[in-house]
């Protein structure tokens, strides 16, 4: 199986996961308080990522993150983004308004995402890409204004206000868990685990206590958000997002406000109105569009003789290797870049030697590195779009970006006739 078709299986579990997180918030956050809730849901969440962590390689990934400090604070600041400060914006904002509202509100971070990829990830997006976007959005607009189009229900303003805060914050977090690769069950363990004891020092200072009446409900909706969400379903998440692309994920996932419609009315009895259906198509709409024009993954560099050839950083497609010649190569900051070859008659050893020479690695889809998988190869082909009946080849470059980029300028002046544009 490709690693994007098991993006796509993880994405699957994602949504339906997604699409009761905000239910569950506000079952258990009516009962006990927020904090309380979050406190014991990271709790739960921390145990089971950590357990995860050492049932899959012993600790190695939790460790090879801690061990590196620039990495590990890069982690702790998209852990304090992506949960601890997103979930207490999305408990509060929820409770000010219902579920629906809030999963509505919480999935614009496709927007957020679609506009600052360009500059965090450098890699290009098209106005069709942006134009199927708004159109979901569009259908979320729907939603906000019940109805009326030029209308807000003032007494849920400060609470969509604050539901946005946790979007802005959920954008940071994704950005930066797509720009680094490092091992996806120790970032989510260190997520967990900054986020309990954040909330466990704003729980201190703020004097809320921990003896709370757990209810069978109650205790479904903790153990639902700590192992189900913030465990297994935040790694699940990651994982689609890096193999499938942040914009093809968010999109897709822009669906779950209905099924979180459809859940509310189910589990709290919160009513769905007639103009849903017109979100729903609305939102349907961008998502087939955006499935249709999605762009390919081509890297924005400054590089003169780069600028009239596309460099497609194909990353996502190694991000399930664990052999070390390859892990090592796309750790980190670091990335997979991969251009497009005319003919057949390159002497990649001899080229391999301008890649050396700026610390990264380089070889084909004909000719991989030891430890790189078939199916790899087949998602990159997939990636860059290549012709199977053409004797195109691929030469993919791993290292640090900057170095990436200076020894494909190298390779292309050198060899640049051979290299082509599409």
């Amino acid at each position: 199986m490709t690693v994007s078709n098991k993006g796509l299986i993880a994405l699957a579990i994602v949504v339906i996961e997604i699409s009761l997180w905000p239910v569950f918030l506000q079952v258990g956050g009516s009962k006990i308080g927020i904090f309380p809730e979050l406190f014991y849901g990271f709790l739960a969440g921390s145990i089971i990522s950590l357990f995860i962590c050492v049932i899959r390689d012993g600790g190695k990934g939790l460790l090879s993150i801690i061990k590196k400090p620039e990495i590990f604070a890069i982690m702790l600041i998209a852990g304090l983004f992506n949960d601890a400060f997103t979930q207490i914006f999305l408990g509060v904002g929820t409770l000010g308004t219902n579920p629906s509202i809030s999963s509505i509100i919480f999935r614009s971070w496709v927007i957020i995402v679609a506009f600052m990829t360009p500059f965090v990830l450098k890699q290009k997006v098209n106005a069709k890409q942006i134009a199927a976007t708004l159109i979901g959005f569009l259908g979320i607009y729907v939603i906000l204004s019940g109805g009326t189009l030029f209308t807000f229900n003032q007494g849920q303003v400060q609470f969509i206000g604050i539901l946005f805060l946790a979007t802005i914050c959920s954008s940071i977090s994704i950005l930066i868990m797509n720009r680094y690769n490092v091992d996806t069950a120790g970032a989510i363990a260190i997520f967990n685990v900054i986020s309990f004891i954040t909330i466990a020092i704003i729980m201190m200072q703020t004097h809320t206590s921990i003896n709370v009446p757990i209810t069978t409900s109650t205790l479904f909706s903790i153990l639902f958000l700590g192992i189900i969400a913030y465990g297994i379903g935040t790694m699940l998440y990651y994982y689609s997002a890096k193999s499938l692309g942040p914009l093809i994920t968010g999109n897709v996932i822009l669906a779950v406000p209905f099924m979180t419609i459809l859940f509310s009315f189910l589990i709290v009895d919160t009513p769905i109105k007639t103009y849903y259906i017109i979100a729903a198509a609305l939102t349907t709409i961008g998502i087939l569009f955006q499935r249709k024009y999605s762009s390919l993954p081509e890297r924005v560099t400054r590089k003169a003789a780069l600028k009239s050839l596309q460099i497609f950083d194909v990353t996502s497609a190694f991000i399930n290797n664990n052999n070390n010649s390859v892990a090592t190569n796309i750790w980190g900051g670091n990335r997979a870049f991969a251009l497009k070859l005319v003919s057949m008659d390159y002497d990649i050893p001899l080229h391999g030697a301008i890649f050396k020479k700026h610390n990264c690695v380089v070889f084909t889809n004909n000719i991989p590195l030891n430890g790189v998988k078939a199916e790899e190869i087949v998602n990159v082909n997939k990636l860059t779009k290549i012709n199977p009946n053409s004797n195109e080849q691929i030469l993919i470059g791993m290292g640090n970006p900057k170095d990436l980029e200076e020894s494909f300028e190298e390779f292309v002046l050198l060899s640049g006739k051979n290299a082509h544009s599409v």
